[in-house]
């Protein structure tokens, strides 16, 4: 109980310093100093506004098959944190010391302090003072979807993947719908009462919620996108396509600028003068990257910070990775085939990041995710001409001339088609995390799960292999360590 109740009591601490610094001083006059609490609507708002989503050092940037590492950096990193990314990589069991607390709990930007002020706002603003019932409502609304996405993100951390056939005696999560410091009950529940939760909670969300207007705010857009996310982490394809359906009416609704970037304009090295390209290439990468809030691509931007200065080079994308881009391909240009800093180039072809070092991987929804996803739903209900058209609009914004074009052999089986849409998926996200989430699906598809490569390669610098790590079926859920369950009344360990 001591771990969750002190993280719940920092992102309280944030509410009162968010409340404090917005209130009247009056209110202040009357609430005695450290113990200000919301009243009004207004202050709820500020609640929300000030709780965006984010998340460092994601587990599963670390954990995704197509990921490569290399000596000699990968031996020399050093400190708790990057050790835990060595273990997270090498699939160990034991990721965390027995003293240390899982930076997926206890970290500032995650998603358990995050959750704690969307069960503030879903518990409380309904009776909050001077605002109207609609405005409480899409607040209430707000912090709803909030708390699924929270939930969601919790379930891909910490438990097995999702098996229509087990969900129901699988352990889930805490399912936390109160906001209480002293909450002494930390038993799991159900994996399918932790999906019905995110589900429920995204649904009674929707008709509350406003258009897209800012890249960090929760919109019917997020939610709709969301929620086929989730249905894809079920296997419930035919659930996802409703749902990506409405999503695809709500970008032609937007109050902001969506569309595709042209990488081969935006990322071409041999036009750099190009009209909104990216380049030049500076110190840390490309330039002229715009920023999440003006990223045109991006419907809710949920940062996944990832630099350590240390650790940059030790991870790199797989020569079986490199393999997937044709040449024209753009998206290879927002990876550098050089170690940081040098004009060394790493062997195989493989790449590091060589963008968002300092502001973190956009992990939330976007439209290339949803193009995506439609493809692959199209695709697996048998609609293939849809399915090529999804994915062909997306490849003729990232790839020069008729590489870009889906082969007959592809476009004609639907097998075939469904394993190109995922390869397309490695292309379009690798080095994020996203890879993982499609890697626990797939685990329990009783189709597609062997396009999973379960083992992981650190290489040397002349290219040869030093070691293998086998992914077990058990390490798809992380374990919370020896001092979490001791510190949390009822928790129990995954296997």
């Amino acid at each position: 109980m001591k771990i969750f109740e002190k993280y719940i009591l920092g992102a309280f601490t944030l509410m009162v310093l968010v409340v404090q610094t917005s209130c009247k001083r009056e209110f202040l006059e009357i609430v005695p100093k450290g113990q200000a609490i919301a009243i009004t609507t207004a202050d709820y708002e500020k609640i929300l506004n000030a709780n965006y989503l984010s998340t460092i050092f994601t587990a599963g940037v670390y954990q995704g098959d197509e990921m490569a590492a290399l000596q000699p950096d990968f031996s020399n990193l050093e400190g708790s944190a990057l050790l835990r990314q060595q273990r997270l990589f090498r699939y160990e069991a034991r990721v965390y010391d027995a003293a240390e607390l899982p930076i997926e709990i206890t970290g500032e930007s995650n998603y358990i302090r995050k959750l704690y002020l969307f069960n503030k706002v879903i518990n409380e603003v309904m009776d909050s003072q001077g605002g109207t019932q609609a405005q409480k409502r899409a607040l209430l609304a707000e912090a709803m979807a909030g708390r699924a996405i929270c939930n969601f993100m919790f379930l891909s951390d910490f438990t097995k993947p999702y098996n229509a056939t087990t969900a129901n005696t699988d352990l889930g999560i805490p399912n936390l719908t109160a906001a209480d410091v002293t909450q002494k009950d930390f038993k799991r529940g159900t994996l399918q009462a932790g999906y019905d939760l995110v589900i429920s909670d995204l649904n009674e969300a929707l008709p509350h919620l406003g258009g897209l207007t800012h890249r960090r705010k929760i919109s019917r857009l997020a939610a709709e996108f969301y929620l086929s996310r989730v249905y894809m982490a079920m296997n419930n394809f035919a659930a996802a396509k409703i749902h990506l359906d409405a999503a695809f009416e709500e970008v032609n609704r937007a109050q902001i600028p969506m569309e595709l970037y042209d990488y081969t304009v935006v990322l071409n090295p041999d036009d750099q003068e190009a009209a909104g390209s990216w380049f030049p290439e500076g110190f840390f990468g490309l330039d002229n990257v715009p920023i999440a809030a003006n990223n045109k691509e991006i419907i809710y931007n949920i940062n996944a910070g990832w630099f350590q200065f240390q650790a940059v080079d030790a991870f790199v994308f797989s020569p079986q990775t490199a393999a997937l881009y044709s040449e024209t391909d753009m998206r290879v240009n927002l990876y550098s085939p050089y170690k940081l800093l040098t004009t060394t180039a790493y062997p195989l072809g493989m790449r590091r990041r060589n963008t968002d070092f300092f502001l973190g991987i956009n992990v939330g929804p976007s439209l290339p995710d949803l193009y995506l996803m439609r493809a692959e739903c199209r695709a697996r209900s048998n609609d293939l001409p849809g399915a090529v058209n999804d994915l062909q609009f997306l490849r003729a914004k990232r790839i020069s001339g008729t590489d870009a074009l889906v082969p007959s052999d592809v476009a004609s089986s639907q097998q075939n088609l469904v394993r190109f849409i995922l390869d397309e998926r490695i292309r379009e996200f690798a080095i994020t995390g996203l890879r993982w989430l499609d890697m626990r699906r797939l685990s329990v598809d009783p189709v597609y799960n062997d396009h999973i490569d379960y083992t992981h390669r650190i290489y040397g610098p002349d290219g040869a292999v030093t070691s293998t790590h086998q992914l077990k079926p058990e390490r798809f859920a992380l374990k919370f360590g020896e001092r979490m369950l001791n510190e949390s009344k009822g928790l129990e360990e995954n296997p």
